[in-house]
């Protein structure tokens, strides 16, 4: 009976190391990044509303350590004063980009002669460009009269090329778990899942 339980388990555990990153295949991230920009100002006796940076990630493998894809992601920060309520000042950020990513999960299991095996994690690091749109609408109360507000907006774009290095964690297959340091993302430390689409499915 125990060697029956050793034969199940070995082979559960061959069929997980497929799930590794492979050629080919496709994969869509969708994302939520950790960003704070309430320094920009003191913020103390304003309400602060927030979308959170989120993005969604397209990444295709043109080789087994090498993947491309794009990402669009979006921010917003809102923050109203207590006591004047047309006092409110909006920060969006909008982010197209590319990125090319190269994984090292394959690698390093070559490198020690499968004496390490990472076949449910894959490791990764790479490059993105980043083509970021920011908007700023500064509704700016002057205590000369308490109708005395002023609308400022300005817009700014910048290209940007930025690293990340990160690790998924593939639950199963064609699903997991991931986590991103970098400014290659919308935020500097990034968090989600990842949904694999095999080449054998289209």
């Amino acid at each position: 009976m125990r060697s029956v339980l050793i034969v199940i388990v070995l082979l559960c555990n061959c069929y997980l190391l497929s799930a590794q990153f492979s050629n080919s295949d496709w994969y869509i991230s969708p994302k939520i990044s950790f960003a704070d920009f309430s320094d920009r100002h003191d913020w103390d006796g304003y309400s602060i509303k927030k979308v959170p940076p989120i993005s969604i990630a397209a990444e295709k493998g043109l080789a087994d350590f090498l993947s491309v894809g794009g990402l669009v992601g979006y921010s917003r920060d809102e923050y109203q004063n207590d006591t004047l309520a047309a006092n409110v000042h909006i920060y969006s950020d909008l982010v197209l980009g590319g990125n090319a990513n190269v994984h090292f999960a394959g690698w390093i299991e070559e490198w020690t002669d499968y004496k390490v095996f990472l076949g449910d994690w894959d490791f990764y690091a790479g490059l993105s460009l980043l083509f970021k749109w920011n908007r700023a609408e500064d509704n700016i109360y002057y205590p000369v009269g308490i109708d005395n507000i002023q609308t400022e907006t300005s817009k700014s774009f910048d290209i940007k090329i930025r690293p990340l290095v990160g690790v998924r964690y593939f639950v199963t297959d064609n699903f997991c778990m991931l986590l991103e340091v970098g400014n290659g993302n919308i935020g500097v430390v990034t968090t989600g899942i990842t949904f694999r689409i095999p080449q054998n499915n289209y």
